[in-house]
């Protein structure tokens, strides 16, 4: 909102400083500072409305000890975490573009799914919502995400040289058949202009491409014409043009211009549908379990947070290389023209993550809950995929990662012995990980800030792959 008043101001009255709405970084800074100031401003007005409602955090007899004095902690912060982040988004954000919406859309319905959760816990019984429907609303989400992703243009398509008002971003074959910078598009032949219409058009097979276009130049209107050999570049240059296949492919890490097709094994490919349903359970796997890791990694104050805007930090990095030609053809990755805003929203992400971790580092005036924890989980999942990342999870999310793992050894393990030898016998101390440590003899906050190094590190050698590719 606040981009466009900024583009309405210089228009009009020529403002100095309004044209920074036009800079991605600077978008993407403001989104975080506006973020982290409402999610600071509100923390302490909602953390006395949880203590108010009795929403509290119950701590697991079986627990560390040491954990006893967070009874009665306020939990549910994850409302906290959602506002500041649509605030800060919808100030700050390209209000047309799907990859904004959709993550938006994800983080509301997630952070609903984690609410009722939390609200279940306190109201009715201590277990919440049965596992099954927790799963069957992620399985919801991945779905809903799914079928966006494979109707909407924007997460498939070359980018458009053409503003919806006509105007035309210029490029060296706009330039060679005569267009100029101040030109406005105003009939394809003697189609007026419409870029709902004529956007993302494809040229279906035997479709004639057109052969002129009238524009606005000044007080003059131009006619022109394009060589046949130009036509079908010129239209795809100006309206952008669908790669549906693109969607499906993903980089592969550390190796050289190499891709995974979802659905192609050796020289055999699925067709488009089995295609479809590939990459949408792929979809559905990676969601729900970065979403159910980031719930298990939230154990102690700071540490699900921490490394939560950390993984922001790298994906919206990653975010701003395959949305920006000249860095993705520089480090030889899918060049994805509508991911910018995902580097707005990574932005607000970050911000947010700061404002709530004033309030929840040691010792946490509040907890984000499964409201905040399978928003965040989801949203990482999610972003990962939507910018062909997702092979780079296991280094973004590594914490995550291995709180989950840990979990999935020690249930393993103890099950196998408890066959074998009719006890159950354990591999760590106490699962996830990061309790193994605590009952070691390592303090809460020591804990936690050894996680954020690792993490750090894990993140830096995520970027050190673009490098060895």
């Amino acid at each position: 909102m606040l981009n466009e008043l900024m583009h309405y101001l210089e228009e009009a009255y020529d403002l100095p400083g309004m044209r920074l709405a036009q800079y991605l970084s600077f978008r993407t800074l403001m989104a975080g500072l506006t973020a982290g100031i409402v999610g600071w401003l509100l923390g302490p007005h909602i953390i006395r409305w949880l203590q108010k409602k009795a929403i509290a955090e119950s701590i697991r007899q079986e627990g560390p000890q040491t954990h006893a004095a967070k009874q009665g902690t306020p939990t549910m912060g994850g409302i906290l975490i959602g506002i500041s982040l649509v605030v800060g988004v919808l100030l700050w954000g390209e209000l047309t573009n799907a990859y904004l919406w959709a993550l938006l859309g994800l983080a509301i319905w997630l952070g609903g799914l984690g609410f009722l959760d939390d609200w279940l816990k306190k109201t009715r019984n201590k277990q919440g919502l049965p596992p099954r429907l927790k799963l069957a609303g992620q399985a919801a989400a991945a779905l809903w995400l799914t079928l966006l992703m494979l109707t909407e243009p924007s997460f498939y398509t070359t980018r458009e040289h053409v503003r919806s008002d006509g105007t035309l971003r210029m490029a060296p074959i706009l330039r060679e058949v005569g267009f100029q910078k101040e030109d406005r598009l105003l009939t394809v032949e003697e189609v007026p202009f419409s870029f709902s219409q004529q956007h993302f058009h494809p040229l279906l097979a035997g479709e004639r491409a057109p052969t002129y276009y009238r524009i606005k130049r000044g007080k003059d209107t131009i006619t022109i014409a394009i060589p046949p050999e130009m036509q079908i570049s010129v239209a795809t240059k100006l309206f952008g043009q669908q790669h549906f296949s693109s969607l499906f492919r993903t980089n592969l890490p550390f190796v050289k211009s190499q891709e995974i097709v979802y659905g192609r094994l050796g020289n055999w490919q699925a067709p488009p549908w089995l295609q479809a349903v590939i990459y949408g359970l792929v979809l559905l796997f990676i969601l729900t379990a970065t979403s159910n890791a980031f719930n298990l990694t939230d154990g102690l104050d700071g540490l699900a947070i921490g490394v939560g805007g950390i993984a922001f930090v790298s994906l919206g990095v990653f975010a701003y290389f395959s949305s920006n030609r000249i860095w993705a053809d520089y480090f030889m990755i899918l060049y994805l023209p509508y991911a910018s805003e995902v580097t707005v929203f990574c932005g607000a992400m970050v911000g947010t993550s700061l404002a709530f971790l004033w309030y929840n580092a040691y010792p946490a005036q509040v907890f984000m809950g499964d409201t905040g924890s399978l928003m965040i989980g989801g949203l990482i999942g999610a972003i990962a995929m939507m910018i062909k990342k997702e092979l780079l999870l296991p280094l973004i999310a590594g914490v995550s990662f291995a709180e989950t793992l840990s979990v999935m050894l020690q249930v393993a393990y103890f099950r196998y012995t408890k066959r074998k030898y009719g006890q159950g016998r354990r591999i760590f101390r106490m699962s996830p990980l990061h309790h193994h440590y605590e009952l070691g003899g390592w303090h809460e906050v020591k804990v936690v800030i050894r996680f954020w190094i690792i993490a750090l590190l894990l993140n830096a050698l995520a970027f050190i792959t673009l490098k060895l590719r």
